[in-house]
């Protein structure tokens, strides 16, 4: 959305596709593919039953971590979640640019789910340091591209409120001057 005011011009982020704020919902998407592609994997071996592929000699132990008892909840693997979770943000972020509910509140729906990923990808981390003492380069690859996406969302709802704030300042002088 675009606003002149004292011969001014403003642009919001109404929309992904609002000029010159559109690289970080590109690349939210390109991470979110990422983590899809990731995790993807991890359920496809999952599901062929095979071993998750690590380089041979290498500090990881994949089937290790993939196999622990803490890659379930309940009778669920993780790995399944992860993948929905990827999922569902891709999803909202593909959504933005099409469906009204989504453009007003995806930037906050993606925080949420990349705020509860990020902490579950700490938590899950720290089981493989402190607990399982192995490493998982699948998991790690993952708990990088969920903090990176947290991040990201995290700016683009600041951003998003610091536009609300502006626009709205934009508005009343608009109205002062009417």
């Amino acid at each position: 959305m675009t606003s002149t005011v004292s011969g001014k011009t403003s642009t919001t982020d109404a929309t992904p596709t609002s000029t010159g704020r559109n690289g970080l919902w590109v690349f939210s998407v390109i991470l979110a593919i990422a983590g899809v592609l990731n995790t993807g994997y991890l359920v496809w071996t999952k599901l062929a039953n095979t071993e998750v592929y690590c380089p041979p000699g290498s500090v990881f132990s994949c089937d290790l971590v993939q196999s622990s008892i803490y890659s379930r909840i309940g009778p669920i693997p993780i790995q399944y979640l992860g993948l929905l979770g990827y999922a569902a943000i891709l999803g909202v972020l593909l959504l933005e640019t099409r469906v009204p509910f989504f453009a007003q509140r995806g930037k906050l729906i993606v925080f949420g789910f990349t705020l509860f990923g990020f902490l579950y990808s700490a938590y899950l981390t720290g089981i493989e340091a402190f607990v399982l003492h192995a490493w998982c380069m699948y998991c790690l690859v993952s708990a990088g591209i969920m903090t990176v996406l947290f991040v990201v969302a995290f700016i683009r709802v600041w951003r998003s409120f610091g536009a609300g704030t502006a626009d709205s300042t934009d508005l009343e002088a608009t109205e002062a001057e009417a």
